[in-house]
């Protein structure tokens, strides 16, 4: 909450304390004062409607001499909330007496809701009030008094007219308070202005002197600025005429500035440049602004020169006349950036090749797999990217998640370098013991991957790598191995590399089984939805069937091409 709007409410809190008072002293004077309207109108209950009036009034004059108290002062909102209920409360028992559901009593009854006005209070507050007066007006009637068909309409007349009067109170209230706020506002803003103007009428010499003084100072800061500042600064007219120049200029071009030759801003764009800036000039008149914008420029030795451009519009009264730019020569950042976007794809070439030859050391003890790894990895690629478009994934696939379960998914068999040969190579099925012995290859290839991932600071490709080497034998209904994971429980990474595996195992020649063809392992993949692999990786695979099959073809024949070198060349 800011100053103001604690000062408003301060405000309000001490208005309330005061019209409390009037709110009290309009009950205690008025309620027994309409004994008089009882004598002439009931008078056949004047005297127990008196002894109502006069303990109403005296209930309220408690309520005054609390209100005089610290703690009166303190709860002056909660005084007028009893003040009301036992104000209403007393006019009810009336109604209730002269008949209930007929009664025309209950005319004070909104009379006292009329008062409600007085007070300073918020729409909500208002219309809470005006509830509760006439539910204390409505349900001793409702609940201690007996209805006719007639009395019930003339109740239905009275509630209506009472809800019409709390919708005017409401609104009444809701006009009060804007206005309020406007006085409010108004005088805040008046008090900032006769003091501002106080200052100044005070003030005005040495204000005026103290200006000129900043205005000087300004201006020399600005010259020194404008001619030792490393950036070039111009001022160029709109058919790219250079009006002004800062010495830096012209050192970057080459031309003394005692020359000051009659130069074209566009003449010193590169060639292949100049449609790109004369698009931004375009721009600049909609613009205004135009920052960080990149181009080349040539200077007199025919030296080239990255730079950076801020440009904004020059006016003369509402006229453009033309653009100044502040050039900053960028040539060494756009070398840097250049070699460390070099530096970091010989890395990332680098640590392809290392994790690519890592795995490796698992294929080249079976000789069946061939191009195996390349293919997993493709395979990979395109199920990520896909399922990246699932808004279910949205913030999770990102492009280094992509890149990552690429270069990683290759580790998926890292494992098998720990199982012996004479299970790893057997030419034919394996027992169930044999079998188990080969399923231990997830866990050693993960432990392998994790022992690595730990002495790596931040994150890690690795990450992945662990999960799709522990994992990727798992199956979505929860049979597979090494800890029998079910559906989102198995991590995503090894969702995807546990299909792109099964399609290659089944479309590859082993020793013990000839290569299904494409549409088979299509077919047994779709029977295998919901029970081996996760619903909405299949479906990305059956998007993409086609380039699966594709890449396993071009894989095939770059493979048969270079074995036919080999061949040759022994």
């Amino acid at each position: 909450m800011d100053d103001y709007e604690q000062r408003f409410l301060d405000e309000t809190r001490v208005l309330l304390y005061q019209r409390v008072l009037a709110v009290l002293l309009v009950g205690i004077i008025l309620i027994p004062f309409f004994s008089v309207l009882d004598y002439v109108v009931v008078r056949e209950h004047f005297v127990l409607f008196s002894l109502y009036r006069i303990a109403c009034s005296a209930l309220l004059l408690v309520l005054l001499l609390i209100y005089f108290t610290p703690f009166g002062k303190n709860h002056a909102y909660g005084l007028v909330t009893i003040a009301y209920i036992i104000a209403a409360s007393t006019i009810s028992m009336m109604c209730v007496k002269m008949g209930g559901y007929s009664s025309f009593y209950y005319v004070g009854v909104i009379m006292v809701l009329v008062t409600v006005v007085i007070l300073p209070l918020s729409t909500f507050q208002t219309a809470m009030y005006g509830i509760m007066i006439y539910l204390l007006y409505a349900l001793p009637i409702i609940l201690l008094t007996e209805p006719t068909l007639e009395s019930l309409k003339i109740f239905f007349s009275n509630s209506f007219f009472f809800i019409f009067f709390i919708v005017i109170t409401v609104l009444q209230s809701f006009e009060e308070a804007r206005a309020r706020k406007r006085e409010y506002k108004l005088r805040s803003e008046m008090d900032v202005l006769a003091e501002r103007l106080s200052y100044y009428a005070h003030n005005l010499e040495t204000e005026v002197e103290k200006r000129m003084r900043e205005l000087e100072e300004s201006e020399l800061r600005y010259r020194e600025l404008y001619e030792n500042i490393i950036d070039i600064v111009i001022l160029v007219n709109r058919n790219s005429k250079i009006l002004m120049a800062n010495p830096r200029f012209y050192d970057i071009i080459g031309v003394p500035e005692a020359q000051k030759p009659d130069l074209n801003f566009m003449r010193l764009v590169k060639k292949d440049d100049i449609t790109l800036v004369e698009r931004m000039i375009d721009r600049l008149p909609t613009e205004q602004t135009v920052k960080d914008f990149q181009f080349r420029i040539v200077n007199h030795v025919g030296s080239t020169i990255d730079v950076e451009c801020n440009a904004k519009c020059i006016y003369k009264e509402t006229t453009l006349v033309g653009f100044q730019m502040v050039i900053r020569d960028i040539t060494v950042r756009k070398k840097l950036e250049k070699d460390l976007l070099d530096s970091y794809k010989k890395v990332q070439s680098a640590r392809s090749a290392t994790i690519l030859g890592l795995a490796k050391l698992a294929e080249y003890r079976d000789a069946d797999t061939g191009a195996h790894l390349e293919r997993i990895r493709e395979y990979a690629k395109i199920l990520a990217k896909h399922l990246a478009k699932d808004s279910k994934y949205a913030g999770y696939i990102t492009y280094e998640y992509i890149e990552d379960i690429y270069n990683s998914s290759i580790l998926h068999d890292i494992g098998k370098v720990g199982i012996p040969d004479s299970i790893l190579l057997k030419p034919g099925r394996l027992t169930r013991d044999e079998f188990e012995v080969v399923k231990r290859h997830s866990s050693l290839g993960g432990d392998a991957l994790k022992a690595v991932e730990a002495k790596i600071e931040g994150q890690s490709f690795l990450s992945l790598g662990k999960e799709i080497a522990y994992y990727h034998h798992e199956r979505w209904d929860g049979t597979g191995y090494p800890k029998g994971l079910q559906g989102d429980q198995i991590p995503l990474s090894a969702r995807i590399v546990a299909l792109a595996d099964v399609y290659d195992a089944l479309t590859s020649k082993r020793v013990y089984k000839e290569a299904y063809s494409h549409e088979m392992a299509v077919g047994i993949i779709v029977e295998d939805r919901g029970k081996h692999f996760d619903p909405g990786v299949v479906d990305a695979f059956l998007a993409n069937e086609a380039t699966f099959w594709k890449i396993r073809e071009d894989m095939f024949r770059d493979q048969e091409a270079q074995e036919a070198q080999q061949v040759c060349g022994t």
